[in-house]
């Protein structure tokens, strides 16, 4: 089993509050603390346990796989041809049909219950930081509007829109 530490690379173990870290150095060592904390929490566990179980099912892999192209297919569509579009529409019926087959099979259940846990923590703490950060600095909440010339069509960076 993997564990969420091998995919960690750590950074430079600095010691908090010695004289010669500026506080960059010391906010990036409570950020690593954090990903330590997050990976080795019960919620990641159930996540790799999960993600284990389903490298070993070949037919739920390949679902989740459609699923995740037909939705981005549907994200697509939907931006460039309005919700209500009847492509937009059987994109939807085929992205339920997917979905009720994935309800059938139990251990894909149990990865997508893993997965959205482990992304809920992860939007917290993001969220957390947004919040405290937000009060003091200028934070982006979220991706750069632009062009929509962006991988996908959204945004990029260039700035027009």
């Amino acid at each position: 089993m993997t564990d969420g530490t091998a995919l960690h690379t750590p950074l430079p173990q600095a010691e908090a509050g010695c004289a010669h870290c500026d506080p960059c150095n010391q906010a990036l060592y409570k950020a690593d603390q954090i990903a330590r904390r997050i990976g080795t929490s019960d919620v990641a566990q159930r996540y790799w346990q999960a993600r284990e179980k389903m490298e070993r099912h070949e037919e739920a892999q390949a679902l989740f796989e459609t699923l995740k192209l037909k939705t981005n297919q549907k994200l697509i569509l939907q931006e460039r041809l309005g919700a209500d579009h009847p492509k937009v529409m059987l994109v939807q019926v085929e992205i339920s049909e997917i979905e009720e087959k994935l309800y059938q099979i139990p251990v894909a259940m149990q990865y997508k219950e893993a997965q959205d846990e482990l992304n809920d923590l992860m939007q917290s703490v993001v969220q957390v930081l947004l919040s405290r950060l937000g009060d003091h600095l200028p934070v982006e909440p979220g991706p750069r509007q632009g062009c929509g010339q962006g991988h996908g069509g959204q945004g990029c960076s260039c700035g027009r829109s």
